[in-house]
């Protein structure tokens, strides 16, 4: 099992949420998903922009002093705030987490955003996938971290890739070899157990479950309440 190399602290949720955020990504891309980084790109326009603001109002006061580019400084700092709320605007309601979009071979997109709840060790992802005739669906997975992270706080490849493989469709048919098949436990229902009462039916499981027949259960009498037990012989 491939395990990584890097080690994090288990008590911080967001080294937790980092680091498995940052292993989707190489997951997704080796499957054959090319990942678009609009919405990266779109932040990094507007953070870099606004830094080019205060860097240029920091040059126009060395350069000129402050009463000579007032007008400009006050521009500047306008633009800043303008710039800073779309920032704002962007992360929260745009991206909301989203931490992956790509779309495979097939014409299938598929957009993956995780969150975590404060003191909860929880991973909540959120994928949406959008099929080539224009299909989506949505569906929120809901893991520990304990699954993917051992106690000294490696992530486990094999079981991280598991979970989405196993509960995307998109990606278990991009890697079938991942997908864990879930096992469902069949009752065995016998004919006349319609006819039986509740107890009845819940004393017949039990004694299935734990190979002890009924008459055991019940004391060692048939239906009709007689006792089974060898026949004695009469003393002569």
């Amino acid at each position: 099992m491939a395990v990584s190399a890097e080690k994090i602290s288990v008590y911080s949720i967001a080294d937790l949420k980092n680091t498995s955020d940052d292993a989707i990504p190489h997951y997704l891309n080796s499957l054959g998903f090319k990942q678009s980084h609009l919405l990266t790109d779109t932040r990094l326009a507007l953070g870099y922009s606004a830094f080019a603001i205060c860097a240029a109002c920091f040059y126009w006061d060395y350069q000129f002093g402050f009463d000579n580019t007032k007008y400009y400084t006050a521009a500047a700092v306008a633009l800043y705030s303008l710039l800073n709320g779309a920032l704002t605007f962007w992360i929260w309601a745009v991206e909301k987490g989203t931490v992956y979009i790509g779309t495979n071979k097939n014409g299938v997109k598929i957009q993956v955003a995780t969150k975590t709840e404060k003191f909860k060790p929880i991973y909540n992802v959120d994928v949406k996938f959008t099929e080539k005739g224009g299909k989506t669906s949505e569906l929120k997975i809901k893991k520990p971290f304990t699954q993917w992270f051992d106690k000294k706080g490696h992530l486990h490849v094999l079981p991280f890739q598991q979970m989405f493989a196993s509960n995307v469709p998109a990606i278990g048919a991009a890697d079938p070899t991942k997908v864990l098949e879930v096992k469902k436990k069949v009752v065995r229902v016998e004919v006349g157990d319609e006819n039986k009462t509740m107890d009845e039916k819940w004393a017949s499981l039990l004694a299935e479950s734990s190979g002890v027949s009924l008459d055991d259960l019940s004391g060692g009498k048939t239906a009709t309440g007689s006792v089974k037990g060898k026949k004695r012989g009469k003393k002569a």
